[in-house]
């Protein structure tokens, strides 16, 4: 018999497949899975919340609030709980709309479950690195699970691979197909992202709920228990609201069933019924909360379509790009990123050579696991099934995901490489001699020399996951042109600027985010958060108000009725006079004036803007006329005139000789509340001039009474 047929099964071994497991495996296996799971993950347990768990912990609404926010959970899109968050909104049904335009849907909700859990009995507070906003979470806690997580998943794959793979008689359990198999698995870097990114739990509870629910079937083969079946469909089910991923193990499982344990196609169609009930529940409940998924709606943005500019050609062909860039991943996981947004990856089109063997490469192994799967049922089509079809729902190819590729999305496929690489280290390297012992020594050396790679590249990744801003500062230099990542990293500089050590920091971190947010706006000219944030940098960090606000009407250009940019302007407008008056802004007068008209060239109807431009035109730059005039326009306009717009209006239209308009803007201040004496003295210089003495007299009083209760005031602080 052939190393190759040994490796398969017949269901009547069954008696001898429950020995080899007594001599074979026992629990060392499980002890070794333990001891490298947590030799290669544990420096993970001091790390941050870091990158999109802040998306379903630390900035969620539904999770913060501990298991009183878990209806909400179970009732909304998995990210509606972050958008109530960064929009400060209370209107969940409002956000849940907002969610259909974006890539793909996500109705998760049992990792997050997990999370507010862990908020309500380990939570502590802390504060975000570098913001004042205070949080509920247990770092420590949540890294913890999602190791011993892993390591249940590891141990449950081994577990299957055994029954489906018994050892060989008298062969060392490490040398074993399936140990050897779930090890390079295990190790592998590629799964850096799902173990030390909290948020990667939704990956591990979904494979772990599709693998039970393939062990609980194939226990349904062995013992012809109902209870089985009933089991294999809950854990789908619960895989299922883990990550949509799941849903693919409908075919891996009837596929491995019909490969290594029974060929009865009855009997695996009556194995699937609680399988299929359990898909079209999931299904049912998804589609009601979040709606099914038109591509039509999504919103047309390059971070949410990164397809966005291209053909259906070049579309196709940078799919099969990226398709390939996951096999040279998985032989050589280097480098990594998390960061496989436009332009890390670059459009191409069929004329790139890197596609077309893609295509063939793709379409070759499609068609040797279809003859595979009529004709040998042997191990190698088995893996590019096992390959192929969790890979087929992340492709991009039947629908959008929202992203070129990530490392996350080969989790389950990457056990198909680790079935793929094991058969050729079983089957091939003992061949290579035939001597029986230096066969052995010639296979251990090998997987040595992998798993050492391996864990060495593995531990130090994980480093890039400690915090956000590791993690953004490590992956820039590999992922250069991703609008995304110089975009995060950019703004993470920013927020830092605002707590510098020194001023020579502070300079450093601002000119440092300006280059990055700058090169994703080249990248990217739509992108509206890069561009709002160069405002912000250019006001916090140079008061340069001019370029400040240039690049705001950059931004309304691309949403006229963008909320934050109207609100940053308006703080902005609020504090130009005190600034200007200290001599602290770093644009000339010039500057400001042409920037207003800029501004007004996009928003026609902001009062304020006009207000602004008025004052530095009268007090300034000592133009009446032309203050007066954008007076006159702000007027009309629609904003708040609060008594300082009424005293600026009317200390102009007085130095301008215009008494009676000055008389009627300087009282209407002093009606809004005004307590400033200057202007109650300038009401009584004007009556004066107006030939009214007693009022003259009346307001100057009142004036010097205000003038001398703040100099007893200022005296006694």
């Amino acid at each position: 018999m052939s190393r190759q047929k040994s490796m398969q099964p017949k269901a009547k071994e069954k008696p001898l497949i429950k020995q080899g497991i007594r001599k074979s495996a026992g629990w060392k296996p499980y002890l070794v899975f333990v001891i490298f799971t947590f030799v290669l993950y544990s420096n993970t347990l001091n790390h941050f919340f870091v990158f999109d768990d802040g998306m379903v912990i630390a900035e969620n609404k539904f999770t913060q609030q501990g298991v009183k926010g878990i209806p909400d959970i179970l009732k909304y899109d998995t990210f509606v709980g972050h958008l109530m968050h960064i929009h400060n909104e209370t209107d969940a049904d409002h956000m849940q709309e907002q969610m259909k335009f974006l890539a793909g849907g996500r109705y998760r909700p049992l990792s997050v479950v997990t999370f507010a859990l862990e908020v309500e009995f380990f939570g502590k507070s802390y504060t975000y690195p570098d913001t004042n906003y205070v949080f509920k979470g247990n770092a420590f806690v949540s890294h913890l699970v999602n190791i011993l997580l892993y390591v249940f998943t590891i141990c449950l794959l081994f577990l299957i691979l055994h029954r489906l793979f018994p050892p060989e008689k008298d062969k060392k359990w490490y040398l074993s197909f399936p140990f050897i198999v779930t090890l390079l698995f295990l190790v592998h870097p590629i799964h850096t992202e799902v173990v030390a990114n909290i948020k990667g739990r939704d990956e591990m509870m979904m494979l772990l709920g599709s693998l039970a629910a393939l062990w609980f079937t194939i226990k349904y083969f062995d013992t012809h228990k109902i209870h089985n079946l009933l089991w294999s469909g809950l854990c789908l089910f619960l895989g299922l609201l883990s990550k949509e991923n799941a849903i693919t193990f409908l075919a891996v499982i009837p596929i491995t069933i019909y490969y290594f344990v029974d060929r009865n196609i009855g009997k695996i169609v009556k194995s699937m019924l609680p399988l299929i009930v359990a898909s079209t529940l999931f299904l049912f409940i998804r589609g009601a909360i979040i709606g099914f998924m038109n591509a039509s709606e999504i919103y047309p943005d390059l971070l949410n379509d990164p397809f966005l500019n291209a053909t259906k050609g070049e579309t196709l062909a940078t799919i099969f790009y990226t398709l390939l860039i996951y096999v040279k991943l998985l032989f050589f996981p280097h480098p990594l990123t998390y960061d496989y947004y436009p332009y890390h990856i670059e459009i191409v089109n069929w004329s790139n050579p890197v596609a077309i063997f893609s295509l063939m490469f793709y379409l070759g192994i499609t068609l040797y696991a279809i003859y595979g799967l009529i004709k040998k049922r042997d191990i190698i089509s088995y893996s590019i099934w096992f390959y192929l079809l969790p890979l087929s729902v992340v492709s991009n190819l039947f629908f959008p995901i929202g992203a070129f590729m990530g490392e996350r999305f080969v989790f389950i496929s990457s056990i198909g490489f680790s079935i793929f690489i094991g058969w050729l280290i079983c089957n091939y390297l003992p061949k290579l001699t035939k001597n029986t012992k230096s066969a052995t020594y010639l296979t251990v050396c090998f997987m040595v020399i992998i798993l050492c790679l391996f864990a060495v590249k593995t531990i130090s990744r994980n480093q890039a996951w400690k915090d956000s801003f590791t993690l953004y500062k490590t992956d820039i230099k590999t992922s250069k042109n991703s609008v995304k990542g110089n975009y995060l990293h950019g703004y993470d500089l920013l927020k830092k600027a605002t707590y510098p050590s020194n001023e020579k920091q502070r300079n450093e971190l601002c000119e440092e985010a300006a280059k990055h947010l700058k090169r994703a706006v080249k990248l990217y000219p739509g992108h509206a958060d890069a561009i709002e944030k160069l405002g912000n940098l250019y006001f916090d960090c140079y008061k340069d108000v001019a370029k400040a606000l240039h690049y705001y009407t950059m931004a309304l250009k691309l949403n006229t009725e963008n909320i934050a940019v109207l609100n940053s302007i308006k703080i902005i407008l609020d504090q130009t006079d005190n600034l200007l008056a200290e001599n602290r802004i770093t644009s000339t007068l010039d500057d400001l004036i042409q920037s207003y008209d800029e501004l007004l060239s996009i928003k026609p109807d902001l009062g304020e803007v006009y207000y602004v431009k008025g004052l530095i035109y009268g007090k300034y730059l000592n133009n009446n006329k032309l203050a007066l005039d954008c007076f006159e326009k702000a007027l009309v306009a629609d904003f708040l005139k609060t008594a300082k717009f009424y005293e600026d209006a009317g200390t102009i239209y007085a130095l301008s000789g215009n008494y009676e308009k000055a008389l009627h803007y300087l009282l209407k201040a002093i009606e809004l509340g005004s307590d400033d004496y200057i202007t109650y003295i300038n009401v009584g210089v004007i009556y004066q001039q107006l030939g009214n003495s007693k009022n003259a007299h009346l307001y100057m009083q009142k004036g010097n009474e205000i003038k001398e209760t703040k100099k007893i005031a200022i005296t006694k602080l």
